[in-house]
């Protein structure tokens, strides 16, 4: 039961943050969000294949992925995160090392492996984080490189202090 019920929560619950944000960032970073969740899904594909990591609790037998975070939690995240703290590379990446370490160390660790929804193999929580971090790179640069290709201005300061950024980015109006 907790493991079903953990699996939904990190698919679902994410989703609803996202009307607390206004939707210009919602549209900005969904091309980067939806790069995102390709890279975790190649990750996952060859964490299967590789035996680094095997999933015990799935929501169909078609899908080897772990779904519920590729398009829950990590999709929402990758929004939230850019929304946040694009145009500022070391906030971005402090951002992401902190919020890579909790889910790692944490979520990962503690909630995760031990309820039995996946089995490490070959690859435990420093793995898992380290290639989350590279991840985050990567899609920085995409970003970058979106950005050049669609964006003529920028919405986001870089001038801008952490908090009044988070500020920018929430809807008031709900």
């Amino acid at each position: 039961m907790w493991p079903v019920l953990i699996i939904r929560l990190i698919l679902f619950l994410p989703w609803f943050t996202l009307l607390f944000m206004k939707k210009k960032f919602i549209k900005r970073y969904t091309p980067v969000a939806t790069f995102s969740a390709l890279l975790v899904t190649l990750y996952a594909e060859l964490a299967y294949t590789q035996d680094w990591l095997i999933q015990n609790v799935v929501i169909t037998d078609a899908l080897i992925t772990f779904l519920p975070f590729t398009f829950g939690i990590f999709f929402v995240g990758t929004i939230w995160i850019f929304a946040v703290t694009f145009g500022r590379f070391w906030l971005f990446l402090i951002v992401n090392v902190v919020v890579d370490s909790l889910f790692a160390f944490g979520l990962h660790k503690f909630v995760i492996v031990p309820l039995g929804i996946i089995k490490e193999v070959k690859h435990g929580s420093l793995e898992v984080f380290l290639a989350f971090v590279i991840m985050a790179v990567l899609l920085y640069l995409y970003q970058l490189w979106i950005e050049g290709a669609l964006f003529k201005t920028d919405t986001t300061s870089k001038n801008k202090s952490f908090t009044d950024r988070f500020k920018t980015v929430i809807r008031w109006d709900i």
